[in-house]
């Protein structure tokens, strides 16, 4: 297996299937936060790298979607590279799960205490985010129930 098959499909069986992964996957104690940003898997002992998207964050972990069928199985060491907020993050980690072909959960470890702190600045920026849409969302369809009312 080469770098070069692991970046881009060939003829087809690799080829990520039209719907990406199943958004219900999630087996972590802490709770994941849901995000949608481009995302490389380095394969530390082989040099390669699988691209994706993280799906979901957390201190413990992330799931990622990859673009292609993931080489590996499970308790592979990986670095995670993304970039959310205009941060870049590359954080150590190891294959924790794999859903199916596509999906895979990575445990983080041997964070430094400065990654860390990183990665829980970026986790309740992101729990901010989502607070503030969830209000706004309320907000719009409290008005709208209230115009579609008819007043007596």
């Amino acid at each position: 297996m080469t770098e070069s098959d692991l970046e881009r499909p060939g003829d087809g069986s690799n080829e990520h299937p039209a719907q990406c992964c199943d958004p219900r996957i999630r087996r972590r104690i802490e709770p994941g936060h849901d995000v949608d940003t481009e995302a490389v898997i380095r394969l530390v002992n082989l040099g390669a790298d699988v691209h994706g998207r993280i799906l979901d964050i957390s201190m413990g972990g992330c799931r990622i979607c990859t673009d292609v069928r993931f080489p590996l199985g499970i308790f592979r060491r990986v670095e995670t590279e993304f970039r959310i907020e205009g941060l870049p993050f590359r954080l150590p980690g190891v294959i924790q799960a794999i859903y199916d072909p596509f999906n895979v959960g990575i445990r983080f470890l041997d964070m430094s205490e400065r990654k860390r702190e990183q990665l829980q600045h970026l986790i309740d920026d992101i729990k901010a985010a989502h607070n503030e849409a969830d209000k706004r969302a309320g907000a719009e369809k409290k008005r709208a129930n209230s115009e579609s009312t008819p007043a007596s």
